[in-house]
């Protein structure tokens, strides 16, 4: 089975507050008190991290709005999801 499908992806919604500057967003960790600040292109799938989306749903959301091909959108999520994981911002369901 491939998780990139099936594994959804969630904010965790107790540890994250956050809100969105122009075409920003930060994020604050409300346990650490950590401060994340978000690009554009991170801004663009965040949305989606907020309600539930699974690796290929960000990664098709990514390829319609960026100039890249799929292959590095699917990289630049897996970085992106990793990156939050490691903060432990996000749920999987």
């Amino acid at each position: 089975m491939n998780t990139e499908t099936t594994t959804l992806y969630q904010v965790d919604a107790e540890r994250v507050a956050w809100r969105t500057v122009g075409d920003e967003a930060v994020l604050l960790d409300v346990r650490n008190s950590v401060y994340f600040a978000l690009d554009s292109w991170a801004v663009l799938l965040w949305p989606h991290l907020v309600t539930g989306a699974t690796a290929a749903d960000l990664t098709a959301v990514l390829a319609a709005h960026a100039p890249v091909d799929p292959e590095r959108a699917a990289a630049d999520v897996r970085s992106f999801l990793a990156e939050l994981d490691t903060a432990d911002l996000l749920n999987r369901h």
